[in-house]
């Protein structure tokens, strides 16, 4: 099958619907994970309870 065949099909979402959509971090992770946690929020930046935690501590 062709490529072009799976364009036609294909759902286009954006990168920015995507970051939009993005779930709000664990809690948790800014004490398990604090390295990821900042890699996520410079990706999908957003006001959460765990980024609270990680300026806090």
């Amino acid at each position: 099958m062709p490529f072009d065949a799976f364009a036609q099909d294909a759902v286009a979402i954006s990168p920015a619907q995507l970051i939009d959509a993005a779930p709000a971090p664990a809690v948790d992770m800014a004490e398990t994970n604090p390295d990821r946690l900042l890699a996520f929020l410079y990706v999908a930046p957003q006001p959460c309870e765990a980024l609270d935690r990680l300026l806090a501590g």
